[in-house]
């Protein structure tokens, strides 16, 4: 009998070692990242990036971005000598500067500076989903005939199975509409 108890121990044992060891680990995107251009999907802001690098520092929980956005000069006949469709200075959605993010599931929010003078609250959440690092953004204005206007972003990083491919997907929608872009970036 006891040897049956010791027996059907050991064989719980290795069942759960085996299980905890076939979840996927977090991955360590850490490292820099350029844009390949020729890649992905990247709509129609992709032609106005000449290139884009992400520094990425990853500790624990703790995801660091820092976005460069090199861009082609405007075409000789663009309105105004502007770039078409706006943006949010680091090209495709991308935030200009460091970024930092917390992948513990738990809902950060602050208030972000808006055009006039005007404060943006956003809300962000982070989390793991496997091996994929998820980033949840809603931010709520006030438009000029006093409704709220809401736009949310999902942007999904994940590592290719090599480690030297790194795939953002960007979904955002708005009250214009919907809108996804896929960057795909090389180790360098």
């Amino acid at each position: 009998m006891k040897k049956n108890f010791v027996f059907a121990a050991a064989i719980t044992v290795l069942a759960m070692a085996f299980t905890v060891s076939a979840q996927k680990a977090p991955a360590d995107f850490s490292g820099t990242w350029n844009l390949d251009t020729a890649k992905g999907s990247l709509g129609p802001q992709g032609a106005m990036i000449k290139s884009q690098t992400l520094t990425i520092k990853q500790e624990g929980n703790k995801l660091t971005i820092a976005t460069k956005t090199e861009r082609n000069p405007p075409p000789a006949d663009a309105a105004g000598g502007g770039r078409p469709g706006g943006g949010m200075g680091g090209g495709m959605g991308a935030p200009a500067g460091d970024q930092t993010y917390m992948l513990d599931g738990k809902e950060v929010s602050v208030d972000q500076p808006g055009p006039g003078g005007m404060t943006i609250p956003v809300k962000t959440t982070g989390k793991w989903d496997g091996s994929k690092a998820v980033i949840n953004t809603s931010r709520t204005m006030t438009g000029q005939d006093g409704a709220a206007m809401t736009t949310t972003t999902k942007i999904t990083y994940e590592l290719g199975a090599d480690g030297k491919t790194l795939t953002v997907v960007r979904d955002s929608e708005s009250p214009r509409g919907k809108n996804s872009t896929t960057s795909v970036y090389t180790k360098g």
